[in-house]
């Protein structure tokens, strides 16, 4: 550490007595009491004199010069020389940064951080001596994550409101989880310029004691705590509720939804359209001929799911026969999962497609003697071999086909509301359809139709005979029942759908779909959405007298303001040939949009209505895959920090760690210049030298153990005893202080027993 006054000034002031060139060379003592006493000796006054005379010669005399001891504001501290990085050390802290982000993205454990350390310094990549351990790499992980939770807390700040959706699952390690999201709308969004965005955001992940509407709604409360955000700045934006139809969530007396009604009497709940979806198909086909396919799908898969000799054998018959075969994989799939739609429509048409193939090994095995199960195999032969079953399962793929486009539609990640409304009327229309086509023009019906190699009296499939009677008598069968499991699967899904929500989303999808503005005020003029703003004002009126809605303008002035935004964008915007979202992007940011600030602070909250939670389920899975087995200890908080890099982080090639690591130094006081800690030696033990009395030395008598030849009893005091002293030992055993005595034992402190004595004995012992 230099003075800088006085290396300046070293030829002026090196004449003086108590000149010392300590502190121009550089002194190595740090304490502030050393500094002092420098800035007191005449040597330093007399330099620091000369360049006050300077500054003020140039006119840049300061205030803060007026002090000798008194740092300019532009000067470090000797806390920042240590606290700060330097440009080699900040760019090495950036790439660990970094390192630690796509350990966290990819789900890799903390052990590889190392790993990738020693190898990106075998790359030659200086990365420095500190900060290298897993421990380190849990710490720059949370303060990745902290900085990804801040960028949200900033945008709910911002949000005027929205929405909370949950799910509960447990973990490897049996402990009961909540994860909660939140739903908002953005109409300024950075990420997309063009357009405004509802964006379903990772909050929190809460272990529940018990997972009933209390500890539900408790953990909800917590996880925006988490983020800043108290329970009434919570309950001041709060509009909905996105949950599964258990009667925890859904209860109207002690359920989540009853709870947060509480406080929010103008909750909107939604029971996740994707569920209500799965469970009105799932009604519609139990108790059908659908149950006897399900069956032959299940035991199907587990036959040679648990068999590898069975898989080996059903590939080489797979690799001699010559069919077309359009689906690639040849296992049988699993017909059971979190989305039963598309896992049973994928199990179908792998059925379908290698029909002969399983048919024909399943005669083989049911006809091997070696076979212990043959008889279990023969009786699903008798029911799996025939046309009928064929021909259903034809069928069901065309019937599952529309539901299972719309319910992948719910779980696209862009929440598109409008869009998924849409999806579910071209579902049903798609049903519709289904009813007016005649049974031989159905897609996969027709497929099967046309493969069929007809004969007089055989109709054969991939090798497979049916007596043409039988064929034909299948194909009315099915073909009558049809419309019956069309009809059934639409009623379902009307009944199901019809309360999915407590705000009528079709009204919500019509508010806010631009794209059909122009056509609805041609037929029903500008007051065709009059009815559903007036209801939607009267049920959120509370909350949005809390977000600025003015109070002097009733419904009339809000439907002006309306009626206003309609004429503008159907005039001037051609709203019918843009996508809605975009439209909605130049109405927030139209010149106009300050006389419309209620009718869009209306938008802003239909927006912010949830619809699907199927996002939640798809996390559960990540969780699974990271607090594996092997990483059962993961604690609440630093799993909630991995999960929020894997849900929220941006992509690795466009993520910038330089902020996070200012955010990481700016907590508290770092160590960036400390070295590589030498491992600690081994202490010495303290010994004590016990004198044999030369009458024991004589002695005859023959030891068995050394603790015999020490007295156990208590020491008198050193004036009166002089059996315990420190003495030198010479090499042939006697004391070297001359006093004759002839041997010593050394023990240590710690114990007495025979395996610690590390002294002599006298020879005759």
């Amino acid at each position: 550490m230099k003075c800088m006054v006085c290396t300046t000034f070293e030829e002026r002031i090196k004449h003086n007595r108590d000149f010392s060139n300590a502190w121009i060379q550089g002194s190595c003592n740090l304490r502030l009491s050393n500094a002092q006493d420098h800035a007191a000796t005449k040597c330093h006054r007399h330099a620091y004199d000369l360049y006050i005379k300077n500054l003020t010669s140039k006119g840049e005399l300061s205030s803060n010069m007026e002090n000798p001891l008194r740092p300019h504001p532009s000067q470090r501290t000797l806390e920042d020389g240590f606290s700060k990085l330097n440009e080699t050390q900040l760019e090495q802290t950036i790439k660990k940064f970094d390192i630690a982000y796509f350990v966290a993205k990819n789900e890799l454990p903390f052990t590889v951080f190392e790993d990738l350390i020693t190898l990106e310094k075998r790359h030659g990549v200086d990365l420095g001596d500190v900060y290298n351990n897993r421990k380190q790499c849990g710490e720059f992980i949370d303060v990745n994550a902290q900085f990804i939770a801040h960028q949200l807390n900033e945008d709910l700040t911002k949000a005027k409101f929205y929405s909370v959706l949950t799910d509960g699952s447990t973990d490897n390690s049996v402990t009961e989880k909540e994860v909660v999201y939140v739903l908002y709308f953005d109409p300024h969004s950075k990420s997309n310029p063009e357009e405004v965005e509802v964006k379903l955001s990772f909050l929190c992940l809460k272990d529940v004691k018990k997972a009933d509407a209390e500890g539900i709604t408790s953990a909800i409360e917590q996880s925006f705590e988490s983020l800043g955000i108290l329970p009434n700045e919570l309950y001041s934006k709060l509009v909905g509720f996105g949950a599964d139809g258990a009667s925890v969530n859904s209860g109207n007396k002690n359920g989540v939804k009853a709870l947060l009604e509480k406080n929010a009497p103008w909750l909107v709940y939604t029971w996740c359209v994707a569920h209500k979806l799965e469970l009105a198909v799932k009604d519609a086909l139990n108790g059908t001929v659908f149950d006897d396919v399900g069956d032959m799908l299940t035991k199907l898969y587990f036959l040679y799911h648990k068999s590898p000799k069975k898989m080996h054998e059903l590939k080489e018959l797979h690799d001699l026969l010559n069919y077309e075969f359009e689906e690639g994989s040849v296992k049988p799939k699993r017909a059971s999962g979190t989305r039963w739609i598309a896992f049973k429509l994928s199990a179908l048409r792998i059925v379908l497609d290698k029909y002969g193939v399983y048919m024909q090994h399943l005669e083989h095995l049911s006809s091997d003697k070696e076979v212990t199960d043959r008889q279990k195999l023969k009786g699903y032969l008798r029911k799996w071999k025939s046309s009928r079953m064929l021909l259903y399962v034809a069928l069901f793929i065309d019937v599952l086909n529309p539901a299972a486009i719309l319910s992948k539609a719910f779980q696209d990640d862009p929440i598109d509301s409008v869009g998924e409304i849409h999806n579910l009327k071209r579902s049903k229309q798609s049903l519709d359809q289904l009813m007016s086509k005649s049974f031989e023009d159905l897609p996969s019906v027709k497929h099967v139709l046309n493969k069929l190699v007809v004969t007089d009296t055989t109709c054969t499939y991939q090798g497979i005979e049916f007596p043409v009677h039988s064929f034909n008598k299948a194909a009315a069968d099915v073909k009558a029942s049809k419309n019956t499991v069309i009809e059934s699967i639409h009623s379902t899904v009307d009944a199901r759908l019809e309360g999915a929500s407590s705000i009528e989303l079709e009204s919500v999808a019509k508010i806010l779909n631009t794209e059909h503005w122009k056509l609805l005020a041609e037929v029903d003029g500008v007051e065709f959405a009059d009815n559903m703003i007036t209801g939607i004002l009267e049920k959120f009126r509370p909350i949005l007298l809390k977000q600025g809605l003015c109070p002097s303008n009733y419904n009339q002035a809000i439907l002006e303001e309306w009626h206003d935004m309609l004429s503008h964008t159907v005039n001037f915007l051609q709203s019918e040939k843009a996508n809605y979202k975009k439209t909605w992007r130049l109405l927030f940011n139209c010149s106009y949009s300050s006389k419309w600030k209620n009718i869009l602070l209306l938008v802003q909250l239909l927006f912010s209505v949830p619809i699907c939670n199927a996002k939640l389920e798809r996390l559960f899975s990540k969780l699974k895959r990271t607090k594996s087995d092997a990483r059962c200890s993961l604690g609440e908080e630093r799993l909630t920090n991995v999960l929020r890099i894997e849900e929220e982080g941006p992509p690795l090639g466009s993520f910038d760690a330089s902020p996070v690591v200012q955010m990481w130094q700016s907590q508290k006081v770092r160590l960036p210049n400390q070295k590589r800690r030498k491992k600690y030696r081994a202490r010495k033990k303290k010994v004590k030298y016990y004198h044999v009395s030369e009458k024991d030395a004589n002695s005859d008598d023959s030891v068995d153990d050394i603790n015999d030849v020490i007295d156990t009893t208590p020491a008198p005091p050193a004036s009166e005893s002089d059996n315990v002293e420190d003495m030198e030992v010479s090499n042939d055993g006697t004391d070297s202080s001359g006093s004759g005595r002839t041997a010593a034992l050394l023990f240590s402190d710690t114990d007495s027993e025979a395996s610690d004595f590390v002294g002599f004995l006298p020879e005759d012992l």
